[in-house]
Order: C-alpha cells, then sequence, then structure tokens
C-alpha cells in the first residue's frame, strides 16, 4: 500500500510540473509595443566601419503577441526570452536567468570572431500590465583596416491591450522594409491549365545582408501563364556559395552572388540572390528599421518569407521546478527502500514456510516412533507411516492392526483420519493481502507470504 501511495505521489508531481509547464502563464495575450529609444556611443571608428551611427528613437510600431511557454515568454515568434535579440547569427546565449518576473540572457560571439558582439537582454514585468525592455550591447569590430567600437542602449515598454478594448492605432509612420520578404503570388489566371510551357521562380531578382532568412517559390505554368498545380519543380543552388537551400529558404551565411534554379522534367527556371556584407553602421540602424521584436500589424503577411532564427536554449530553470524534482526523487528513493525491505522479508518468510514444509513431510512417522515405546515384535509396524493408528485421547501412536489404546483404551483410529479432524476442527484463515482462503493449519499465504493471522 505505501508504495502505491508513493507512485502515485510521483506520478501526480510529474503531471503537475508538465501541466504547469504546458498552462498559458500571465503574461498570454496582445501588447501594445511603446516607443523605442536607441542611445549610441562610439569609441573608435574608421572607414570601413560604415556611417556613423547616431542616437535614435523610434515611434510606437503597434502590437506584438505574446505568448508564454512554463518561465519564457515569446514575442510574436521572433524574440524569446531563450535566445539572443541580434540580428549577427554568430551570437550565441552564454547564460539565461529568470527569477520573479524578470529575465536576463547573456549573448557573446567566440572569442575568435574579428566582429565581436556582446549583448545583455533584460525584461522585466514592472506589473501585469507592462514589460520593460533593456538591451545593453557592446560591438568591437576588426573590418580591413579599421576598428569599430561602440556600446548601445536600447528600451522600449510594452503595455497589455485589455480584451474587451479597441484595436490599437497602426503605426504613426511608416517604416523601411525588412531586408527580405516572402515571394509576392502572381495573379491567378481564370482559365484551364495546359501543357507545362516553363517554370517560374519568385522573387526573380532579389538583394540580402549576411544572417537574412531569404524564400523563393517556384511554379510551373503553361503557355498561357496558368498554374498547372499537378506539376512541381525542384528549387537547387545552380551556382554560388552563400549559404545552404532548405526546403526552398536560405540562411545567408556569407556576402556573394548565387544563381537558384528550378527544374520540372526538362523545363527550367532561374533566380539571382546578391549577398552583401553588412557593416558595424547597418547593423545597428537595423534596430531602428525593423525593431527588436517587429509588429504583428506591420508584418502581416511576410512571416513566411522572413524569420528571425532563435539561438540555442538558454539554461534558465524555474526554483519551483528545482524543488518539485528533488521532491519527486527523494519519494523515489523511499520508494526503493520500502521495496527492498519488503523483499528481504517475503524471501525470509518463504525460506521459513519452505522448513516447515519439509519437516511436516516428516510429522507422521515421528509420533510412532516416540510414542510406541516397548512393544513386541510381533506388533512393529509392517508397513508405512501412511497405515499407522494413533490414540486421539493421549496421541500415542501404533502400528497399523492395533485397534486399541494400551494406555487410555480408547479405540485407535488411523493418523490421517486424525489430521484431517483437527484440520476441520481450526477455523479457516484468510490472507490480509490478497484475499486468498487457507485452511486453518497454515501459517503462511503461498502466494506472497504473507503471515496467516
Amino acid at each position: 500500500m505505501l508504495v502505491r501511495a508513493l507512485s502515485f505521489a510521483v506520478a501526480f508531481l510529474l503531471f503537475s510540473v508538465s501541466s504547469a509547464a504546458r498552462a498559458d502563464g500571465p503574461y498570454e495575450g496582445d501588447w501594445r509595443q511603446g516607443a523605442m529609444s536607441i542611445e549610441v556611443r562610439v569609441d573608435t571608428w574608421g572607414p570601413d566601419c560604415g556611417p556613423r551611427p547616431q542616437s535614435s528613437s523610434v515611434p510606437a510600431r503597434g502590437t506584438v503577441h505574446v505568448t508564454q511557454d512554463g518561465d519564457h515568454l515569446s514575442f510574436g515568434g521572433r524574440r524569446t526570452t531563450r535566445g539572443c535579440w541580434s540580428d549577427n547569427r554568430a551570437v550565441r546565449v552564454v547564460s539565461s536567468r529568470v527569477q520573479s518576473g524578470s529575465w536576463t540572457i547573456l549573448c557573446r560571439t567566440p572569442p575568435d570572431d574579428p566582429r565581436r558582439e556582446t549583448g545583455t537582454y533584460t525584461l522585466r514585468a514592472a506589473s501585469s500590465e507592462r514589460i520593460e525592455l533593456r538591451d545593453e550591447t557592446d560591438y568591437d569590430w576588426t573590418l580591413n583596416e579599421s576598428h569599430c567600437t561602440a556600446h548601445v542602449t536600447t528600451t522600449q515598454t510594452f503595455e497589455r491591450i485589455s480584451s474587451g478594448g479597441s484595436a490599437p492605432p497602426p503605426p504613426t509612420t511608416s517604416t523601411a522594409p525588412p531586408p527580405t520578404t516572402s515571394a509576392p503570388e502572381p495573379p491567378e489566371p481564370a482559365c484551364v491549365p495546359g501543357a507545362p510551357a516553363r517554370v517560374t521562380v519568385r522573387p526573380a531578382s532579389s538583394e540580402a545582408a549576411v544572417g537574412d532568412h531569404v524564400c523563393f517559390n517556384a511554379r510551373v505554368i503553361d503557355a498561357a501563364g496558368c498554374w498547372v498545380r499537378s506539376a512541381s519543380a525542384e528549387l537547387s543552388v545552380a551556382s554560388g556559395d552563400v549559404g545552404v537551400l532548405r526546403a526552398g529558404c536560405i540562411d545567408v551565411a556569407r556576402a556573394g552572388e548565387a544563381t537558384i534554379v528550378a527544374r520540372s522534367g526538362e523545363l527550367e527556371g532561374r533566380a539571382t540572390l546578391r549577398v552583401t556584407s553588412m557593416d558595424l553602421s547597418g547593423l545597428i540602424a537595423r534596430r531602428g528599421e525593423t525593431g527588436l521584436v517587429g509588429s504583428d500589424q506591420a508584418s502581416a503577411g511576410q512571416d513566411a518569407g522572413v524569420a528571425a532564427r532563435a539561438a540555442p536554449t538558454g539554461t534558465g530553470v524555474s526554483p519551483w521546478l528545482l524543488v518539485v524534482a528533488a521532491l519527486a526523487i527523494v519519494l523515489a528513493g523511499l520508494a526503493a527502500v520500502v521495496l527492498g525491505i519488503r523483499g528481504r522479508r517475503r524471501r525470509a518468510e518463504l525460506a521459513a514456510r519452505a522448513q516447515r514444509a519439509s519437516m511436516a513431510s516428516a510429522v507422521p512417522a515421528a509420533p510412532i516412533a516416540a510414542s510406541v515405546g516397548p512393544i513386541a515384535p510381533s506388533l512393529a509396524p509392517s508397513s508405512g507411516p501412511a497405515d499407522a493408528m494413533i490414540c486421539p485421547i493421549c496421541r500415542r501412536g501404533y502400528p497399523a492392526g492395533v485397534q486399541q489404546c494400551a494406555k487410555d483404551h480408547e479405540r485407535l483410529v488411523p493418523y490421517a483420519e486424525f489430521v484431517s479432524r483437527r484440520e476441520q476442527s481450526v477455523p479457516e484463515r484468510i490472507c490480509p493481502t490478497c484475499g486468498t482462503h487457507y485452511p486453518g493449519t497454515t501459517k503462511f499465504c503461498g502466494k506472497d507470504g504473507t503471515t496467516l493471522g
């Protein structure tokens, strides 16, 4: 019973942990982005660093949907409290911490990277209706003969939008388009497609920067421009090494020019992708162009083509989760100890039962040998113990064929009959563990070794 109770407790704790991780947290919902402030301090600069960046501010950018998974937040699916918030793909998570409505992520480039970057991203829930973001990033770039160092501090606030409130106003100013966009869908001609005539790739020509995510669409059309849905085209990189193409999209890793080709049988279509290397000034300026988290209003319809790749998961762990895990380990250890004790007890009981059964098999002969006393040789038993006789009063044993006890003058009965009567006179016993019924003389349960009362 104790083991079953411990197992149930452990299962309940694990279920509670998994349920808590899946449940929507208090920050789930739509939030209005406030204005963003970008403060830039330039220490050293050179001609290869690009235009010298300046401090600036960006007006409110609309709304963003926040989702919560356990202790972690995701802003519009673009930035999470598990990863880095930089557009530099070489930046990786060093550490992360979650504590009482505060999230801190430390990210850094590898030590040997000539474009070193260290960022500390902090989010703080000032209340259930307001989240404050602060990003402090240090840049230390070596570009050709130029040494570029700068410290950038970006701050922004988010206000919760009540479920009954009106929709937020659109952004007050236009924003620059993202560096890459998904391929626009060509208009659908009102016609019945004929035989495949050519393959089109959209966009036919595009420009991107290192770190962008670019996607291409390929279609097989007939001579009139109708989409032949029954035919498919396979995309591949014909020339140029700017990144790896997967599922029609490229995570741009290097500057250069690449040719994308789509083939369907003998038909072929091509597209060109030109990648430029972003300087430090352009990377800093991109904060103001695209924002730290983007806007659900401004980027509607573009998510399929432009995506931010999250950095590896951080190491933040909820303290409550650690306490529950430790308690589960303690309970599991206690259950193992109880099982070991019960196992030893059962083995001892089974061994004792086997010994008693072995001794009981020799009982019929013992009373005869011990109780008959001196008898005439002519009365010595000539058959086995099964034929022996016994006095029901003094329980003196006699060999087969003797009819009366020499001491009590009582009529003798066969030994087997005497044992049967004795068993019938003792109340039946029931195993308290499994409920099996046994004769009154049985001491232990044959199934689980429990001592019978």
